[in-house]
């Protein structure tokens, strides 16, 4: 990834926020990152700092990450989420994947995280690419209807 990619983190403890984010410096992924702990925070963030890849913890004591993910894919669909949590269980995880995340990571494998970065990155790109191919070829459909 070449220009700085828009990393919003739901993450209650700074030192593990600042852990994922020295991963990904390590993996020469380039970003600028916001932090919150709070679902207004989110929210003004997604609106405001408009970021292309939300890292979530699952469990906090203020903001539940499932909440985050559920708000997430309601108003802003196509940003990528990522767990990168402590405490979530297989079943969680299998349920937020089910429920739109990209994947998951656990703070105890963040050498993981890079690739689940750069694997959510392109495919919103592809999905993204897609779509506007699919558009584009509705366009044109209608173009030529209209000619005839």
């Amino acid at each position: 990834m070449s220009r700085q990619l828009k990393i919003l983190i739901v993450e209650d403890v700074p030192n593990d926020a600042e852990l994922a984010l020295r991963e990904l410096k390590r993996a020469g992924i380039a970003f600028d990152a916001r932090r919150v702990d709070t679902a207004a925070e989110y929210r003004r963030e997604l609106e405001q700092f408009k970021p292309e890849l939300i890292l979530a913890d699952f469990s906090m004591p203020n903001f539940d990450g499932a909440e985050a993910l559920v708000i997430a894919r309601n108003h802003f669909p196509d940003i990528p989420f990522i767990f990168v949590s402590g405490s979530i269980g297989e079943e969680d995880a299998i349920r937020a994947m089910k429920q739109g995340a990209n994947d998951y990571v656990m703070k105890t494998n963040l050498v993981r995280l890079s690739a689940a970065v750069e694997r959510a990155i392109q495919e919103q790109r592809e999905r993204t690419a897609r779509r506007d191919v699919n558009y584009a070829l509705r366009a044109r459909e209608l173009r030529k209807s209209a000619i005839f």
